[in-house]
């Protein structure tokens, strides 16, 4: 058996001493995984596509240094690009320093917090779960979860709720990966009205992302959903709940559900 020791000095099975890890897929500028890591996990590596979100990502909770890793060549360049943007301004506000280098912000506060050490910039659709695998030396299952937040502005009610918005497709890609990496678990970020959207083949988008995760030996795709939609509607009735309350406080408990997916 393998040996562990905790930071107080006990020697514990290394089961029981290890960080639970985890990938961060649409990272963006890393609030998911910020949570994740106060709460003692490790992240592995993260994913996003937008140069800005990458930059302050990497700042935050990267090392020094970090490998990036680019889908595509043209990724590079697109980086690139936005680090010699925030030079130009720095520079034209009076900043000393030029440039936010990997691990300069949060995590190097927050010394027994580890930092991510790979991050894959570059559209998700491109990239391999199993080659993400092979390169963090890991294997199918190793990873303890798979969190995210794929785009919700094509479902949300503050936008157009699109159809064919482009970025509504990439809630597949995140339940590809987790069919590809095989986490223990995963947790998706999304908006409640994902579960009223259908996709451009006419198919609801909960449904299909589910039969996904069938496929993929998640479990049968019925209680999949039974699952995802008891938690969007526990979120709104919480809201709805509070709302009903402060106009009408002789409302009976409970009459809130009734308008769980009212506009």
């Amino acid at each position: 058996m393998d040996w562990g020791i905790t930071p107080n000095g006990l020697l514990l099975p290394a089961r029981l001493v290890r960080k639970p890890i985890a990938i961060d897929l649409f990272c963006g500028a890393g609030g998911f995984s910020l949570g994740f890591i106060q709460a003692g996990w490790k992240i592995v590596a993260a994913v996003d596509n937008d140069p800005d979100a990458a930059l302050t990502y990497m700042t935050n909770l990267g090392s020094y240094p970090i490998n990036i890793h680019f889908v595509e060549e043209a990724d590079k360049e697109r980086l690139n690009a936005a680090i010699e943007k925030q030079i130009e301004l720095n520079k034209k506000n009076g900043v000393y320093h030029y440039f936010d280098v990997a691990g300069s912000g949060w995590i190097k506060h927050n010394p027994d917090a580890e930092p991510v050490r790979d991050f894959w910039f570059g559209d998700i659709r491109k990239i391999s779960g199993k080659d993400m695998l092979k390169t963090l030396g890991l294997k199918e299952g190793d990873v303890d979860c798979i969190i995210g937040g794929p785009p919700c502005q094509g479902f949300s009610r503050a936008g157009k709720q699109n159809i064919m918005d482009p970025r509504n497709s990439l809630v597949y890609e995140f339940a590809r990966m987790v069919v590809e990496i095989q986490p223990k678990m995963f947790v998706m970020e999304n908006v409640p009205d994902i579960l009223k959207m259908m996709d451009p083949d006419g198919v609801p988008v909960i449904d299909k992302f589910c039969l996904m995760l069938q496929e993929g030996g998640y479990g049968k795709w019925e209680m999949l959903k039974k699952a995802l939609v008891m938690q969007a509607n526990y979120g709104v009735a919480i809201r709805n709940s509070c709302k009903e309350k402060r106009k009408d406080k002789t409302k009976q408990p409970g009459a809130e559900q009734l308008s769980m997916f009212s506009e």
